[in-house]
């Protein structure tokens, strides 16, 4: 049979023949006169999946297997690939599998969520692609390289798929998994709910497009919104042709509906729709105000930071029983760090290395305002980026320990400092001069560091800042 279109790198190239489509998560089925095949099954997705390998191999015999179709490319965020799995009646895991089509519209020609279809397989190739059965035709452009699972073509395909005008409900397909069982192979191709998951901190304030990610879709991140926190973070992927592209990135929690698909080793969770989001739960803050179990408002102190256990930037201790860390936005906190010789002990917090992400994360440090009368500390920019003015000083006299810093009046005296203006390495640190303590503040008050930087900007903004030599009198 003919060789047709390949498919690998589908989901990186969301690029094609999708129009513009008006933001309608209608999913009614199109208006089409029905004619059953009558066809039935006499072979199971299961035995085809067993005999199958990574290498494509032609389909002899004269089998039948069906399968109901889970995605939607309606709404544009699939891409010539229609996803099927089989209908489970002894509360078994269904079997997800993929059948890539060069279809303008695979909606359009009936493939919507629910509705039954046969597929003939003699003829037709099979192979486990990144870890689901696929079923299609044979792409090789060179003979010398190994041949791949290929899409069938708009002529093509009907001689071998087949529409039944038997539908079932979403209900009787959707399977409920929670976040951190989900990103296996076994549930590639199957209609789940995400229950209790978020977007990550990174995705916050961005469109489900976002332009400056480059390319034709973006990957958002998503996590558990369960405490204690559990299965990292994983990619939920959205093309720019998505009908909803330009549309927000929820803030709350929820469940998400949609299909687990893979490319290589990287699973990307795609929705058909915008409606297939309820996210209308509270947001979980997994990186919570960590410390302030030994609170003391004190006028006279120093603090250096040698009582405490230094490491890297994901190692060293961050929890102070004096003081408050918070990650605001972003999950990474102020560690305790060391260098020079003698070695010497600070804090540090950087954007660099590790997931890009935005952050905004504070070091508050409670002072009884009515004792104290000056406050100084060093700061150190290292491995400076150009335009990156990562630190700011507040004081705030209205702040709840491990409350939303939302909720507090900063008052912003960055000014009032000088602020180690960087190198490209690692430098001395600079003495911020003295501040005096305005007369007027007077009882329980703290002093907070703000560090915002982001890996995910361009530039990226990914200055260290280090801190030492706090001192209140």
């Amino acid at each position: 049979m003919k060789s047709i279109i390949k498919i690998s790198g589908l989901l990186l190239l969301s690029i094609g023949l999708f129009t513009g489509c008006v933001n309608d998560d209608d999913y009614s089925a199109p208006q089409n006169e029905c004619v059953d095949p009558g066809l039935t099954a006499n072979k199971s997705v299961a035995d085809v999946k067993l005999a199958a390998t990574s290498t494509p191999v032609e389909y002899m015999a004269d089998d039948i297997i069906e399968g109901y179709v889970t995605s939607n490319d309606e709404k544009g965020n699939f891409y010539k690939t229609v996803y099927l799995q089989t209908l489970s009646t002894d509360g078994s895991l269904p079997i997800g599998f993929s059948l890539p089509l060069d279809l303008t519209t695979s909606f359009g020609e009936g493939f919507y969520p629910g509705r039954k279809v046969y597929i003939k397989l003699k003829g037709l190739h099979t192979a486990i692609v990144d870890g689901i059965l696929s079923i299609g035709g044979i792409y090789q452009p060179n003979p010398n390289e190994p041949a791949e699972i290929g899409r069938l073509n708009e002529t093509e395909w009907k001689n071998f798929v087949f529409l039944s005008c038997d539908e079932v409900a979403e209900s009787q397909l959707v399977t409920a998994v929670n976040f951190t069982n989900l990103f296996q192979n076994q549930y590639q191709g199957l209609l789940v709910d995400i229950q209790s998951v978020q977007f990550a901190d990174s995705s916050l304030g961005r469109k489900f497009y976002d332009v400056d990610s480059g390319g034709g879709a973006t990957n958002h991140l998503i996590e558990s919104a369960t405490l204690p926190q559990t299965g990292g973070q994983e990619f939920i992927r959205f093309s720019s042709f998505a009908s909803f592209a330009g549309q927000m990135v929820p803030e709350g929690s929820g469940t998400i509906r949609g299909v687990l698909t893979k490319y290589q080793d990287d699973f990307q969770f795609l929705v058909r729709s915008q409606s297939d989001l309820h996210l209308d739960g509270p947001r979980v803050d997994p990186y919570p105000a960590v410390g302030g179990s030994a609170i003391v408002y004190s006028g006279s102190f120093t603090e250096n930071f040698e009582s405490y256990s230094a490491g890297s930037n994901t190692t060293g201790q961050y929890i102070f029983p004096k003081y408050i860390n918070d990650a605001v936005v972003g999950s990474r906190y102020w560690r305790v760090r060391s260098n020079g010789t003698p070695v010497n002990k600070f804090i540090q917090m950087t954007s660099f290395g590790g997931t890009p992400e935005n952050n905004r994360t504070l070091f508050i440090v409670p002072v009884d305002m009515t004792a104290a009368n000056t406050f100084k500390f060093d700061s150190r920019a290292s491995f400076l980026v150009t335009g990156h003015n990562s630190l700011k000083v507040y004081y705030s006299m209205d702040y709840i320990p491990g409350s939303d810093i939302t909720d507090a009046t900063l008052v912003n005296i960055t000014s009032n400092f000088s602020i180690s203006t960087g190198t490209t390495s690692t430098g001395a640190f600079t003495p911020s001069g003295t501040y005096n303590i305005p007369s007027n503040l007077t009882g329980n008050g703290y002093f907070i560091f703000e560090y915002i930087g982001s890996g995910i900007s361009d530039p990226a903004f990914t200055t260290n800042m280090d801190l030492d030599n706090i001192v209140v009198n």
